[in-house]
């Protein structure tokens, strides 16, 4: 099929281009420019390398020897601008044993460790309901791409930035890694709960919804244990330390499962808010669309699209008091961009373009 996997994966909102109605299209590719190119014609190589001799990083995500199969690869490319920063993510990196294996999301979650802790204790491995794996490399990949332009300001060097998907989600598995490593404990599923702390899960409400309550500080136990009338517990040997709450997880979450059970989520934040306790309702993601939190701070953008119309797309989380970051500009149709930059950047002429599309080169 034409163009990136994501232009055709739904849900898809109303547009006069299924090509370019993706949501998931969409979100991801706003703010930038998109061309069509051919990799696999000798053409297609040879432009992208004159493309790339103008640019600052080159990131790619295919399965290692892909774009080295195609001529694109590092070494190629450094050949034609020495200073480039090249970011290759994927499942397992550029070498190792696993290196050629293919990757999805679920993979990095699978072999980072993520799955594993992730789920009922009694339960099986579950995958996190966002795509982590991916969404981790990727930033990984970009904070190397900008440690590598540091260096290269400082130095004029540029180099080669291998990101893998595995270790991108290990990376924060610093308790797991940690505690086998070092003591051989073997951290272990507990559902919305933690290991060593209590309260830390979601609890449910007498209207259906669950809530979230963590304490961790014994000052903030004897605070909650006076919202729920049970002074006795502030000095029990079973709840006194933040230890012996960890110990005894399964006797605090009935205490605290019990109480919530007699109240809305809406009268839980009321209170633990009031008592200046950490709590959060568990919002769906109509709740989140209309949060007013989240609209002040303007993490729920809207942009005009050519093809989709008026759409509501994700803010930018930092907020940059110099800078403000914003969506500039909506996902671009597929190849929208062409012109501008063959035409543009490397002064092709309208009769070279035509010929190119004549070729299905772009």
């Amino acid at each position: 099929e034409t163009g990136e996997l994501i232009r055709h994966v739904g849900p898809f909102v109303p547009s006069r281009s299924k090509l370019d109605s993706s949501a998931f299209h969409l979100r991801i590719n706003r703010n930038k420019k998109c061309i069509s190119l051919d990799l696999r014609t000798p053409e297609g190589r040879e432009i992208f390398q004159q493309v790339a001799a103008r640019m600052d990083i080159v990131i790619e995500n295919f399965k290692p020897g892909t774009m080295e199969k195609w001529g694109v690869g590092y070494e190629a490319i450094r050949r034609v601008n020495p200073e480039i920063i090249y970011v290759s993510i994927s499942g397992y990196g550029q070498f190792g044993p696993n290196h050629p294996k293919p990757s999805y999301d679920a993979v990095g979650q699978a072999t980072g460790g993520l799955m594993y802790v992730t789920g009922e204790a009694d339960g099986p491995p579950m995958r996190a309901g966002y795509g982590l794996g991916d969404a981790l490399a990727g930033w990984q990949g970009a904070i190397g791409a900008l440690a590598a332009l540091t260096h290269r300001t400082r130095t004029g060097e540029g180099q080669h930035v291998d990101v893998s998907q595995q270790e991108s989600v290990l990376y924060c598995s610093t308790w797991g890694i940690m505690g086998v490593a070092n003591a051989d404990i073997l951290w272990k599923r507990s559902g919305s709960g933690n290991p060593i702390v209590a309260p830390y899960n979601t609890y449910p409400c007498r209207d259906g919804e669950y809530i979230f309550v963590a304490v961790a500080l014994d000052a903030h136990w004897a605070k909650l244990c006076k919202l729920m009338g049970r002074e006795d517990l502030i000095e029990d040997p079973r709840t006194r330390t933040v230890s012996d709450r960890g110990k005894n997880r399964p006797f605090v979450d009935g205490v605290v499962a019990e109480w919530t059970r007699g109240l809305t989520v809406e009268e839980v934040v009321k209170l633990l808010d009031e008592a200046q306790l950490v709590v959060a309702p568990i919002l769906n993601f109509r709740q989140i669309v209309a949060d007013p939190h989240l609209q002040e701070r303007e993490m729920i953008a809207s942009v005009d699209h050519p093809a989709a119309g008026s759409l509501k797309l994700f803010g930018v989380p930092a907020k940059f008091s110099r800078t403000p970051a914003r969506v500039r500009i909506p996902a671009p149709m597929l190849g929208e961009h062409n012109e501008e930059v063959y035409c543009g950047l490397l002064d092709l002429g309208a009769e070279r373009l035509s010929e190119l599309k004549e070729k299905k080169v772009i």
